[in-house]
């Protein structure tokens, strides 16, 4: 059983609880607010700003009431606020906060804010044993040229294991492969610690800021409109890309595995 109080898994710093807010920003992400009355509402979050520390967010079936005028869950009365979230790849997000502010947009909707909580507790399960990137002063990093005539794509990774790997890119996610899509010969590079040539099969691709977090189902049709908050605060598109890696040989395998232990445990030393 993991325990989340475990300092393994406690974020502090405010750029890693960032990061790790913008997870959630993902469509298939599940979010629980629980109060001190035990009373629980799905919500969701919209988005998280890196100047203020604060982040945005609102009930999932909320219909564009006014907060103040229909607060049947007691968010603006409350003191203390529980997250029990899951996000993508079954990541287990846990954290609280005070109770939030209102605040309107220009188009006449409302979302609550919550400065980010003192710490976070961010919880992997996967089948494999992963590093994560986010709270490391390593750099890694990863080249992908689609065609001969075409300019490399640049991707920071994000975590990776011996089965795949999250690259994050300054990019809108329609300029990215699709999942299903072979990127092949992609270049990763682990700095002091070498470097290695492999084919990717895309799994996933999503926006983490600066875009929209869904798209309609038929972009083409008039009758879908886009969402019409871009971004809450005015950030460039970065985009997630997870993929598996394919047909690496043994000798392959034995040296990423060296690889990700030692970005593991370079991490944890930071």
């Amino acid at each position: 059983m993991l325990d989340a109080s475990d300092p393994e898994f406690l974020l502090t710093r405010p750029e890693d609880m960032r990061s790790a807010l913008f997870e959630l920003t993902h469509p298939d992400s599940h979010i629980l607010v629980r109060d001190a009355a035990d009373r629980e509402i799905a919500v969701l979050i919209l988005g998280a700003d890196k100047e203020t520390r604060q982040f945005f967010w609102r009930p999932r079936d909320y219909a564009g009431a006014d907060f103040e005028q229909s607060d049947s869950m007691g968010l603006l009365s409350g003191t203390t606020f529980y997250f029990n979230a899951t996000a993508y790849g079954g990541v287990q997000i846990r954290f609280r906060v005070a109770r939030p502010e209102v605040i309107h947009f220009d188009d006449g909707s409302a979302a609550l804010m919550s400065p980010f909580p003192d710490r976070l507790a961010r919880i992997q399960r996967r089948k494999m044993f992963r590093a994560s990137m986010i709270s490391s002063a390593s750099r890694c990093f990863a080249s992908w040229q689609p065609a001969a005539a075409d300019k490399p794509v640049g991707f920071t990774i994000r975590d990776i294991s011996v089965d795949g790997v999250g690259l994050r890119v300054g990019l809108p996610v329609g300029l990215l492969p699709a999942s299903g899509t072979v990127m092949e010969d992609v270049q990763l590079d682990f700095g002091d610690l070498g470097k290695l040539n492999a084919d990717l099969e895309v799994r996933n691709v999503y926006p983490v800021s600066g875009q929209p977090m869904a798209v309609a189902d038929n972009p083409d049709s008039p009758d879908d409109s886009a969402p019409k908050h871009v971004s809450l605060t005015g950030e460039p598109p970065v985009s997630h890309l997870g993929a598996l890696f394919l047909n690496l040989n043994a000798r392959q395998e034995n040296w990423l595995q060296q690889v990700v232990w030692r970005l593991e445990k370079g991490a944890q030393r930071n």
